[in-house]
């Protein structure tokens, strides 16, 4: 079938060679004769898609999202046909904060085409018949694609072709590979888990291998990816790869297949699987008789199976390398591997990626009437005045693989810190004589942002992926008016914000959008964090809705870096606690550096989120010493457990948790959102007696 693809993408939604790998999979069993084209011009693509008319079976238009309705529109008015309202768009976008007239313009069609339904209504696709021809339009989104390709485009294809074509297999004849990818996404669902797949070009053939398998959606995500590869080898670049995609969500495991690459006229592929401590590499060569298509999909395959026999806890057969010896593979292996279909060469890297995002704290001493300094410090202890300089900054870890700057603070970070540094009159007058109106723009590190956007790229970056509808939607709701109470005309410097956001996320922020908690008519400070201890921290004695809570399971404890371990020297612990307080004279006993003095024992009699601890004679709280002493790299929480081990002069630092440990838990967010709490179920079970107000 001879297929036409005319692509307008000026605002770069998504990169051609994303956008091209993920339509060649989809329509691979409908056509035998695709040609791409890449326009920057509406007037050129129509010019394209007039000879596409004349000479092509099924015709692509694709169109980045800021020039979507204009063409759409144009299409339409080009056919001549009737205007359809699609009820199914309208309803879904009727609850979204844009003009009633836009409201129109997403849900308008050709009357005779079959819509496509996004997720949350907006740049929906459609196609139309004409004879033996199809046009389909798609909008170039890296999020909405994947679903209207899946659950619109392939099915229609089927129907339409089947009828059509006696002697074609479509895919309503399941692919060989169907047993294989349903088996392994049953097994990671069964286990509970998630798979973070980084987005290279070949992960969006990954994605069309479980177009037809239910579940894959909820098993898979991915993550963003730009080429980086430095001079690093192939091996470990896809396990790094794996282990950066880990690290931007709350998934279990990581995961990568990589670009083709050639090597004594050797073509292979690797695919890396991450747990977080390790990482799991095999290199797959292509044989004689593939086609790279073949062999990629194929690859694709084998990940997903490697990945489903992950989760199970079975241990796959390979020869463990350490990182050096990856060049000892020689010549002859490569032979031998090349004369067999896919032969393996399985290597076990370990690997531990440290990456560390080293923040940059400026505090400035407060008076001892402070309203919020008083929250965070011990009022009856005497504290000894410090001169306390800034960490200094990095540049970003694996730059070009990450979705934001990992040397920029955590959104819930910066929060703490900013309401720490504001005096009692600001606060106060803040969340009594607050804006009812939402703001038009948001200003991140300088850029101005319409507020919307925003918004879902700062929440983007704080929860990633994997994140359930109303979970998405109180961490907004809570975030946003933790920017109200901070004030200062939403300008926020030294903070993660992310390039994008998922269509998850996007509909949730336009759902909540100009929603804010308050208390007793006042702005509340819902402050929140990543992941609970158990417990989360009592501030009630200050804030009454700030009490602790528990869940009826705890199922934190499951969560990667939910307990970590770090072993310093003294000279290491020395130079950390002096780091930031230049002018503190340790005594000569480093047991006495550091005493935790009281805690709240959530985790074990031994181990809780510390109220307090005295810093070589001087007492504070644990929020001060995690934030002002340790720094935030160095200290993963407040609950905290820090043991001197004289015999070997070491510290053993364990953590438990994530954050401050204040308000509401990100990840048990999550758990009660899958348990059947909406939004606002959740607010009120972190923040009670709060109230959702809309400005």
């Amino acid at each position: 079938m001879r297929t036409k693809v005319l692509s307008l993408n000026v605002d770069r939604s998504m990169s051609f060679t994303r956008f091209q790998a993920r339509i060649e999979s989809s329509i691979n069993n409908y056509t035998d004769d695709c040609v791409f084209q890449q326009f920057e011009d509406i007037r050129e693509m129509f010019v394209a898609l007039q000879s596409a008319l004349e000479n092509d079976e099924l015709i692509i238009t694709a169109v980045d999202v800021k020039n979507y309705l204009k063409f759409k529109n144009a299409l339409i008015q080009a056919f001549g046909t009737d205007i359809a309202y699609n009820s199914t768009v309208l309803r879904r976008v009727e609850n979204l904060s844009i003009e009633d007239k836009k409201k129109k313009a997403f849900s308008a069609f050709p009357e005779p085409a079959t819509v496509f339904v996004s997720d949350d209504g907006l740049y929906s696709g459609f196609a139309m018949a004409n004879g033996s021809q199809y046009l389909i339009l798609l909008p170039i989104d890296n999020y909405r694609i994947d679903e209207i390709l899946r659950n619109g485009v392939i099915p229609y294809l089927n129907e339409q072709l089947m009828a059509k074509y006696d002697d074609i297999v479509l895919t309503t004849e399941k692919p060989a590979y169907f047993d294989k990818v349903s088996f392994a996404v049953n097994s990671i669902l069964e286990c509970d888990s998630l798979v973070a797949v980084n987005g290279t070009r070949n992960a969006e053939v990954l994605k069309s291998c479980g177009d037809e398998v239910i579940g894959f959606d909820k098993a898979f995500v991915f993550t963003p990816y730009v080429e980086d590869k430095g001079k690093i080898n192939p091996t470990e670049y896809t396990a790094q790869l794996a282990r950066v995609s880990l690290d931007l969500s709350s998934a279990k495991l990581g995961a990568c297949i990589s670009d083709i690459y050639t090597s004594n006229d050797a073509k292979y592929i690797c695919i890396a699987v991450s747990d977080g401590d390790s990482a799991l590499v095999r290199k797959l060569y292509m044989s004689d008789n593939e086609t790279e298509h073949e062999f990629v999909e194929s690859a694709a395959v084998e990940l997903i199976e490697l990945i489903g026999e992950k989760v199970s806890g079975k241990r796959s057969v390979g020869i463990e390398f350490a990182d050096e010896q990856e060049n000892a593979i020689t010549d002859d292996d490569k032979k031998i591997a090349k004369k067999k279909p896919l032969a393996i060469l399985a290597i076990i890297i370990g690997l531990v990626f440290i990456i560390c995002a080293i923040f940059a704290f400026i505090f400035q001493s407060k008076d001892n009437s402070d309203l919020f300094a008083s929250l965070f410090s011990n009022e009856e202890s005497s504290t000894t005045e410090t001169t306390t300089e800034p960490i200094s900054t990095t540049e970003p870890v694996t730059s070009g693989t990450t979705a934001y700057d990992e040397s920029m603070m955590k959104l819930s970070d910066y929060i703490v810190s900013t309401i720490m540094s504001m005096d009692e009159a600001t606060i106060q007058n803040n969340i009594s004589e607050y804006s009812k109106e939402v703001p038009e723009f948001i200003t991140v590190n300088g850029e101005q942002i319409p507020a919307k956007q925003a918004l879902a790229r700062l929440v983007t970056a704080e929860i990633s992926n994997g994140y359930n509808y109303d979970a998405v939607k109180a961490y907004t709701v809570a975030a946003y008016t933790c920017l109200k109470v901070i004030g200062n005309d939403f300008v926020l410097d030294n903070v993660r914000i992310s390039q994008s956001s998922n269509g998850v996320v996007i509909r949730a922020v336009d759902d909540v959008f100009g929603e804010y908690l308050t208390y007793n008519n006042f702005l509340a400070v819902p402050l929140f964090h990543n992941l609970t201890a158990v417990s989360t921290l009592d501030m009630s004695a200050k804030l009454p809705y700030l009490k602790s809570v528990k869940l009826e399971r705890h199922q934190d404890v499951n969560v990667r870096n939910y307990e970590t371990s770090k072993v310093y020297s003294v000279d290491e612990m020395k130079a950390i606690l002096l780091k930031n307080n230049s002018s503190v004279v340790l005594s000569e006993n480093p047991a006495e550096w550091i005493v935790v003095k009281e805690h709240d024992a959530s985790v074990s009699a031994e181990v809780g989120n510390v109220k307090s601890v005295v810093f070589n004679g001087t007492e504070m709280t644990g929020i001060e010493f995690k934030m002002k002493v340790m720094g935030d790299d160095k200290l993963a929480s407040i609950c905290f457990q820090i043991v001197y081990n004289a015999e070997t002069s070491s510290f053993i630092v364990t953590t438990y948790g994530q954050g401050y440990g204040i308000g509401m838990g990100q990840i048990g967010a999550k758990y009660l959102s899958v348990n059947d709490h909406d939004y606002k179920a959740i607010l009120a079970k972190y923040y009670e007696g709060t109230t959702v107000t809309k400005g």
